[in-house]
């Protein structure tokens, strides 16, 4: 029997194409987008954004605490500050030898702050750092090693480290200028981080009303205290005897206060007058003294 050409031959099977599912595709791109933004999140950026430009953080809370030290003198508390040291040696040196303890504070490259810093320090005085800060007013220029809020991070950092090194023997830190500064919380949470990793204290100038230095620093467990009266906003001698008054009477009502005045021919005549007066009714103090939070 002869078999069939047809029964012979061999049916050719059907390739059968393996098609990935439907969502293959767009999980693959979705991957691949995720590693590129990955990528773009772990790499540096090429600046660093100044304070400014970051988002605004919560309110400080004013810690609930007295606003001055437990004083068991038998007379009110008077601590004065001299700031602005360091750019005219005779009459910084005049201050330096008031009977009284003063404290002084010191601009970081002054001339003259090496040696009279340390002719305070040998002198049993109270010695600051006097921090250039910006104003709000960009045409008055705080001076050299001014920290600016238009810093990034590294530089802000770089230059405060060298301004706190500069002054030879300090215990504490006080602003120069700074109305602007003083009122950026995020900024000064940085200089009073190396602040208190120093364990220095800290006087806010209070060159603003708008200034969240103080309670900032005491937020975050640094000693500190703000300025109460200005002697000598106005130089004239008879404006520096009514605020000597004024804050003699502010002593006697609060049980301390700082006051701080600048070294000027006039404040330094006016206080050689007035401190025996003072000694009546109020003690002279340095400024580590009437601290908050010490």
């Amino acid at each position: 029997m002869v078999k069939s050409r047809s029964s012979s031959k061999k049916i050719p099977k059907k390739k059968v194409e393996v098609r990935p599912p439907g969502l293959f595709w767009p999980i693959i791109a979705l991957g691949i987008i995720g590693s590129i933004v990955t990528l773009l999140y772990l790499l540096p950026l090429p600046f660093q954004l100044p304070f400014e430009e970051f988002d605004s953080v919560p309110p400080v809370v004013r810690p609930s605490e007295p606003s001055r030290p437990e004083s068991t003198a038998t007379m009110p508390l008077v601590a004065i500050l001299i700031d602005d040291m360091g750019n005219n040696f005779s009459i910084n040196n005049d201050f330096l030898k008031l009977d009284a303890p003063l404290s002084f504070s010191f601009l970081p490259t002054a001339p003259y702050t090496p040696k009279l810093a340390k002719k305070a320090k040998d002198l049993g005085k109270d010695v600051l750092i006097h921090l250039p800060l910006e104003p709000v007013n960009s045409a008055i220029d705080p001076g050299p090693g001014a920290l600016r809020l238009s810093m990034d991070f590294d530089s802000m950092l770089q230059v405060l480290r060298k301004d706190l090194d500069a002054v030879p023997g300090a215990i504490g830190v006080n602003n120069h200028m700074g109305s602007k500064f003083t009122t950026n919380q995020r900024g000064m949470e940085l200089i009073l981080s190396e602040i208190k990793r120093r364990g220095l204290f800290f006087v806010d100038s209070k060159t603003t009303h708008d200034s969240v230095a103080y309670v900032t620093a005491r937020s975050m467990g640094i000693p500190a205290a703000e300025r109460a009266v200005f002697l000598d906003h106005d130089n004239k001698k008879e404006s520096i005897r009514r605020e000597i008054k004024k804050m003699v009477k502010l002593s006697v009502d609060n049980g301390c206060v700082l006051a701080i005045g600048h070294p000027t021919s006039n404040t330094w005549k006016v206080l050689s007058e007035e401190l025996p007066g003072v000694r009546k009714s109020a003690s002279i103090v340095p400024v580590h003294k009437i601290l908050v939070g010490q």
